[in-house]
């Protein structure tokens, strides 16, 4: 209650410009409109610290409510566990980050808030981001109760971790999905924001999250791999305070990052290895009470999930290492070295082509040992499906990389048996809720954006030009005419807007494209808007730089195929995710009374 009532006076104090609030001083104004005033409260450190508070309150609230007689002595360990969590934000939070410091002279007018912040998708990315980082909190908590229970204690506690974890990964899988949106339309270079050291801060608990629903579903069908679970719910959530860590130690520049004093990221850096040191001091020595004594065929749906889960584990850890390295050797030799997309590529890549294989075939396969014949003749018609869709793919769009065809052929791959199964299920079931709807939307979430991703990479045109007024360019089957450039004002900026028409090569009008530069005289920034034309097979974006009436204006277009097939994807599988968290909240509910 205590941080409900403060969260909500910060954003009071932003609504109504109280500069007497440094935090208010620093990151608002009073001709800022409405919805950023709002949504200053989470876009700086301070502030969103205190968001991060909240919604660690909240998910101690959602575990008291699983308080009944049969789960007493679970619960109230778990609620112990995040208490401790809980206070170690909250000292940081009061003693490095208060966000009610008050300013000794009060002024008029705020500083302003980073235009490039002030975005209705980023206004919603880090409360979603956040439900995904603090649900690993829940997490990690019922894997410490769970561990310290007595063998005559020990019962389902998994069946309490499950819809936590799906919470958490659900909306931690929104969370990034808005942020890499956000970068696509607003950083303005036409590319989908990918390997940026923050952004690998929230993958890599994706990654492990990921790991960790697949497990639960092997540990409620087949009673097996607990310690592995156990391990993965503690991982999951060092690896989200790790990232936090990385966003609030200073040690990154990045646009995403918030803090710059070295305190703060000393005293998480503290914390992390506290609760690293309590979790895993408890995993090593009470996690042989946990070893399973069951043994399953690798050639089973529970073997492709184990598989699935150690590529996993591979992926986070290359991208741990490219992420943390160069910070080390700064940190230890004063030299500075940077690890790029080339690195992320070529490790990632080669290990998720097996992964997506894995997970388009396991689905398809028993939780018993399987028969490769029986599998085969289950499958041999959605190969040659998948193979005749990958030659339309490349037949309509006439170029060829290896990475291109694997791309593609994994994606329909993955998609077709999904929608196979879903086929098959509905044909014997006709009822939809006697199976697994979340995992086959999901999987197709999956399908859709690799598809997007590789479209967009393989088959992108771009094009730099300087062009005056009235002159025409063309990129792949279009025609671009540079037709006026007006100046305008907004509530808080002054811009030039450019004026751009769209024709097909038969010159049949397409769209009109208006993207701005913009200047924000309180802040003193400068920012581009790009202009998207979207539809389901292309983007043309387009972006004015500076220039004059004389020389004309930089000019970039892009041609991105597919790309708007990675946030469909996000949406489809963060679908799957709310339907399974309300599948296995009704579980938990039964179990509970």
């Amino acid at each position: 209650i205590c941080i409900l009532i403060s969260f909500f006076s910060l954003m009071y104090s932003y609504i109504v410009s109280n500069f007497s609030i440094l935090n208010v001083f620093q990151n608002s104004h009073t001709s800022k409109p409405l919805l950023y005033k709002i949504t200053a409260v989470w876009g700086n450190h301070e502030g969103s610290m205190l968001l991060w508070l909240l919604v660690l309150a909240i998910f101690n609230y959602l575990l008291f409510k699983q308080y009944n007689k049969k789960n007493f002595i679970l619960i109230s360990k778990t609620l112990e566990v995040q208490a401790l969590i809980i206070i170690g934000f909250l000292l940081f939070t009061i003693f490095t980050s208060n966000p009610f410091e008050k300013v000794e002279l009060v002024k008029d007018d705020g500083l302003g808030f980073n235009p490039i912040l002030q975005d209705p998708a980023l206004a919603i990315h880090p409360p979603l981001l956040y439900i995904g980082y603090v649900g690993y909190s829940a997490v990690f908590s019922l894997s410490v109760a769970a561990l310290s229970l007595n063998e005559k204690e020990n019962f389902n506690w998994y069946n309490y971790m499950r819809p936590f974890a799906l919470i958490s990964w659900s909306f931690l899988t929104i969370g990034i999905g808005f942020g890499s949106l956000w970068a696509y339309y607003e950083l303005g270079w036409g590319g989908w924001w990918f390997w940026d050291p923050v952004e690998n801060a929230s993958l890599m608990p994706w990654l492990i999250g990921t790991a960790l629903v697949h497990s639960i579903i092997v540990l409620q069908k087949k009673r097996s791999l607990q310690s592995w679970v156990l391990f993965l719910a503690i991982l999951a959530f060092l690896l989200s305070i790790i990232g936090t860590f990385l966003v609030r130690s200073g040690i990154l520049t990045s646009i995403h990052t918030f803090a710059l004093d070295p305190t703060r990221g000393i005293y998480i850096l503290s914390f992390i290895f506290l609760l690293g040191l309590y979790s895993l001091g408890i995993y090593f020595t009470k996690s042989k009470n946990f070893i399973d004594k069951k043994f399953f065929s690798f050639f089973s749906r529970e073997g492709t999930i184990l598989v699935n889960n150690v590529l996993m584990i591979i992926v986070c850890a290359s991208v741990f290492l490219g992420t943390i390295y160069p910070l080390l050797i700064e940190a230890l030799f004063k030299n500075k070295i940077s690890v790029g997309e080339p690195y992320f590529n070529s490790t990632v890549i080669p290990i998720m082509i097996p992964a997506f294989f894995i997970m388009g075939i396991g689905p398809m396969m028993s939780w018993e040992k399987d028969n490769f014949k029986k599998i085969f003749n289950k499958i041999n018609l959605n190969i040659l499906m998948t193979i005749g869709t990958t030659v339309i793919f490349f037949w309509s769009y006439k170029n060829y990389t290896f990475f291109g065809i694997a791309g593609i052929f994994l994606a329909v791959w993955v998609i077709i048996n999904s929608l196979d199964i879903l086929y098959k299920k509905l044909k014997l079931n006709k009822n939809i809720k006697n199976f697994s709807l979340s995992m086959i939307l999901s999987h197709i979430g999956v399908g859709l954006i690799i598809i997007g991703i590789t479209g967009s990479s393989i088959w992108q045109e771009e094009k730099i030009i300087k062009m005056k007024i009235n002159e025409e360019t063309i990129i792949s089957n279009y025609k671009i005419l540079f037709k006026e450039i007006n100046e305008i004002s907004g509530k808080n900026y002054l811009a030039i807007q450019g004026k751009f028409l769209v024709k097909d090569l038969n010159k049949n009008f397409v769209t009109e494209l208006k993207p701005e530069n913009r200047y924000y005289p309180i802040s003193n920034n400068f920012t581009t808007e790009a202009d998207i034309h979207t539809n389901i097979l292309r983007d043309l974006y387009l972006v004015i730089g500076e220039g004059d009436l004389i020389n004309g204006w930089i000019v970039r277009i892009y041609y991105n195929p597919l790309v708007i097939w990675i946030w469909i994807g996000v949406f489809i599988i963060f679908i799957g995710g709310i339907i399974s968290v309300k599948k296995n909240y009704l579980i938990l509910k039964r179990i509970s009374t």
